[in-house]
Parts: C-alpha cells; sequence; structure tokens
C-alpha cells in the first residue's frame, strides 16, 4: 500500500496543475475576485510558473474540502469538478496501475489522502516552532484557512484529503473490480494453505527398499544339477537361466 500511495501521490501532482490551469480553482474559490493567480510564477520565468502553479493546485484541494463547496456554492458544478476530479483521476489511475481487487482500489485512494494530509501539516508544525516562542504560530497559520472556509488549518487538510480520497476510493475499487479475478485469489489462498498443512511429529516415508529377485526354488540347477549359489540369475556351469 505504501508504494501505491506514494506513485499515487506523484500523479497527483500533474493532475491538480491540469485543473488549476483549466478550471482556475483559485477565481472559482474567491468568486472571480482574483483570476489567473499562478501568473504571480511569471516574476521567477517559466519555470517559475509551473513550480508555483503545481504548489498552488495541490494545496488549494488539500486543504478546501469537497463539503464546502457543496454547503457555501451548491450551485457551482465547476468548484466541485476542481476540487475532486484530481482526486478522483488519481486514485482511478493508481488502482489501475496497483490494485487487483475493490479492497485494493481503496486503500490505495486512502493512503493518497493520508500520505498528503501528512505533507500539509509539515508547513503548520514548522511555523508553530518557528514563532513558538510568541505562541502566535499556530494562530497566523490557522487565520489563513479560517479566512478562506471557517476552518483551522490541520482540520481543514484533513477534512479535504479524507473527502478527496473518499471520493476517488469509490472509483478507486471500481477500478479495481474490473481487474479481480476470483479464480486466481482462490487458487493462491489454497497454494498458501497447502503449504502450511505440514504434520508436525510424522516421520517421513521414504518407501522400502526393494531386493532383486532371487530365485529360491531349488538349490541346484534344473537342468546340469549344479549347486547354485543364492542371487545368482544363470547357472555357472551350463549357462541357462534358473
Amino acid at each position: 500500500m505504501f508504494g501505491s500511495g506514494l506513485v499515487g501521490m506523484l500523479i497527483l501532482i500533474p493532475t491538480a496543475y491540469i485543473c488549476l490551469i483549466s478550471f482556475d480553482t483559485f477565481s472559482l474559490i474567491t468568486g472571480g475576485l482574483i483570476k489567473n493567480v499562478w501568473m504571480v510564477g511569471a516574476l521567477f520565468g517559466g519555470l517559475g510558473v509551473v513550480a508555483f502553479s503545481i504548489f498552488l493546485g495541490v494545496g488549494l484541494i488539500c486543504l478546501f474540502p469537497i463539503h464546502w463547496a457543496l454547503i457555501t456554492r451548491p450551485d457551482n458544478i465547476v468548484l466541485l469538478l476542481a476540487l475532486a476530479l484530481p482526486w478522483i483521476i488519481t486514485c482511478s489511475i493508481a488502482s489501475a496501475l496497483f490494485a487487483h481487487s475493490p479492497r485494493g482500489g481503496i486503500h490505495t485512494s486512502l493512503a493518497v489522502g493520508i500520505g498528503y494530509f501528512i505533507i500539509m501539516l509539515i508547513p503548520y508544525i514548522l511555523l508553530v516552532l518557528l514563532l513558538g516562542l510568541s505562541g502566535t504560530g499556530g494562530t497566523i497559520i490557522d487565520n489563513i484557512t479560517l479566512g478562506f472556509n471557517g476552518m483551522p488549518w490541520v482540520l481543514s487538510a484533513l477534512a479535504a484529503t479524507m473527502e478527496g480520497a473518499g471520493v476517488g476510493a469509490v472509483f478507486g475499487a471500481l477500478v479495481g473490480s474490473l481487474k479481480y479475478k476470483p479464480g486466481e485469489t482462490d487458487e493462491k489462498k489454497k497454494k498458501k494453505k497447502s503449504k502450511k498443512k505440514i504434520s508436525v511429529g510424522a516421520e517421513p516415508n521414504f518407501g522400502t527398499a526393494v531386493s532383486p529377485a532371487v530365485s529360491t526354488s531349488a538349490d541346484r540347477c534344473k537342468d546340469c544339477g549344479a549347486k547354485l549359489i543364492p542371487g545368482d540369475l544363470f547357472c555357472t556351469d551350463c549357462g541357462n537361466r534358473i
């Protein structure tokens, strides 16, 4: 699950970037007040635009929960798509690569969400530690999200990542079910069980040694009357078979 979740986290980066550019997510969140905000990165060149857009795209879908869009903008379907579509695409692709059952698709999707929740905790913890003496670190970063969605940073990140991963898990489970083959899994389980069924204390049966056939019908050759030696197949005098 860790490997599939890590790959899913990497897939979310270009997905979030494309959705940010396509939908102008920040403009949707602010009600059209601020548009094309990713162009701020142009101050640092073309790579600056891409880097800032990636940072902004991932940050927005990890801080703005889907339920917030449903409650505050129920009529804005585009905003809902802008927040949910990156998770749906990411979880579907990651599940197609790694999941072989519905459970695998759900686990992969949840791993992506948990991974990004941990990442979103890093700036909060760093700012709290840097401004810990004044006690304003948590307040400053909480006010950023409180002003937008009415939730503190940690709660906002938890809700956004888990809701996004939950929506993506539905599609991840669907993709996993398409790759699910019950026959193969049953055979694997039978093989594992057969390996475990080893009798304890039973002595191995190597079979019994089979001695070569020895003629014991007579002590002398029936043709020449010579004395026979046990184990001989031919008479030593006349050469006839015993």
